[in-house]
């Protein structure tokens, strides 16, 4: 199944669910509804960091998860946060969710911005992030958004090209934001370690959120590093392999990002890199921006 039709059918599902909800609503079944709402945010909640997501889309699913958190508090609660009439509003941003032509997002901010939204535990039951529990994508986001003052940047790292591949122990990488005038670090993100090895690519497919706006790094002059590091069972050490470099002129939003890789170390000055290897293999990354 192709990632449009996947969307698509993914799309029309949550909006005849959405519906359901609200006429439920509507009908003063207040119980049910309250449970609808709370069931459909978390299973958009889950599927976020599972499925290929626009910039516009991942923030629109965002709100839309926000407001199904904030309407079942308020019938939670018998204090109006998101009124009936605001859900009813949805329901064309529902349908047109994953169309190139979407409805307007009527609910005002201040409804849902400061909501505690719901999302899946491990065992599938409906928890407030509240928990020691591992963070969903969404999760993240949401914390992120917090931090961070204008747009927010998530970096899918996809793969990296090596032909040793096979051969590193939990490998992870290190994702650096770093200000050129000073090579001063000033935020630093390390992945989970890698779900797979081929023989020329280590797959991470998972996404960072940087700890700067995109505003803040464009206005220091900032440059991305990825570090590629592995643990050495040996020496009992973590040693970085190799590095790539983004400068901040090609973060673009919803592309795939091919950078060079380099040979170690990484170098903030910019002064001394050579390529790590001579066969084309690349580190692939998708960029998307986030606003609040």
């Amino acid at each position: 199944m192709s990632v449009s039709t996947e969307k698509g059918y993914i799309g029309r599902e949550w909006a005849e669910k959405f519906r359901q909800r609200v006429q439920e609503d509507s009908w003063g079944q207040l119980l049910e509804a309250q449970e609808g709402y709370t069931d459909l945010a978390s299973v958009m909640a889950a599927k976020q960091g599972r499925i290929y997501l626009t910039s516009e889309e991942q923030d629109l699913m965002h709100r839309l998860i926000l407001c199904l958190s904030a309407r079942a508090q308020s019938l939670r609660t018998m204090r109006e946060i998101v009124s009936l009439q605001d859900m009813k509003a949805l329901i064309p941003v529902f349908e047109t969710l994953f169309s190139s032509d979407k409805a307007p997002f009527s609910v005002e901010p201040h409804k849902y911005a400061n909501v505690q939204p719901v999302r899946p535990s491990t065992a599938g039951e409906i928890i407030c992030g509240d928990t020691d529990e591992p963070y969903s994508d969404f999760q993240h986001v949401s914390q992120a958004l917090q931090k961070v003052q204008g747009t927010l940047v998530a970096i899918k790292i996809d793969k990296i090209g090596l032909k040793d591949a096979q051969t590193y122990i939990n490998p992870f990488m290190t994702v650096l934001i770093a200000e050129n005038k000073n090579q001063i670090v000033l935020s630093s993100h390390d992945t989970p370690v890698a779900t797979e090895r081929t023989d020329d690519y280590v797959v991470f497919g998972c996404t960072v959120y940087l700890g700067l706006s995109l505003e803040d790094m464009q206005r220091k002059d900032c440059s991305i590093f990825f570090e590629f590091k592995h643990y050495k069972p040996k020496k009992h050490k973590v040693s970085t392999r190799c590095w790539s470099l983004m400068e901040i002129n090609e973060l673009r939003r919803d592309e795939e990002i091919v950078l060079e890789i380099y040979h170690k170390p990484t170098d903030l000055r910019k002064k001394r890199i050579r390529l790590h290897s001579e066969k084309q293999l690349y580190l692939h990354l998708v960029a998307t921006f986030i606003t609040k």
